[in-house]
């Protein structure tokens, strides 16, 4: 069974998007003895075609070999249902991931979060956008 843009499971989780809003991301909570092992990044983006905004918040922690593992990632912004359906599960997978992994996501892989959606060419940037800005947000800590 396909998923398609009006499915109500997409709309769904637009709604009750679990990683929108930005509270608890701040570093000014970090003891000051593991500033150097934490970091925040973000981004912002928008599709012209259809007037999304988002903004990509992204709490980093060192891991054991010195890279960088996305501990929270979040979002907030203006979109259509679909952009915030997309970037809620974009931002759910990308927590506990290798940051050069969480930036390889793809709009394709935020469709096959949700179920295998189907979108057509005029409705795919709606789905890449979150996907952009949060590779955005990591390019500065990619190495």
């Amino acid at each position: 069974m396909t998923v398609t843009v009006d499915d109500s499971a997409i709309a769904r989780r637009s709604r009750q998007a679990s990683h929108r809003g930005f509270e608890g991301l701040s570093l000014a909570d970090t003891a000051p003895e593991k500033v150097g092992e934490v970091r925040e990044v973000c981004a912002r983006g928008d599709n012209p075609f259809c007037g999304d905004e988002l903004e990509v918040r992204v709490r980093l922690r060192r891991d054991g070999a010195g890279g960088w593992v996305v501990e929270r990632a979040a979002f907030d912004g203006y979109a259509c249902t679909l952009c915030l359906a997309a970037a809620d599960a974009l931002m759910e997978v990308a927590e506990g991931m290798a940051a050069a992994d969480a930036r390889a996501l793809t709009g394709d892989d935020a469709c096959a979060l949700l179920g295998g959606l189907e979108v057509g060419r005029t409705r795919k940037g709606c789905v890449e956008l979150p996907a952009t800005v949060l590779s955005r947000a990591l390019l500065t800590v990619v190495e």
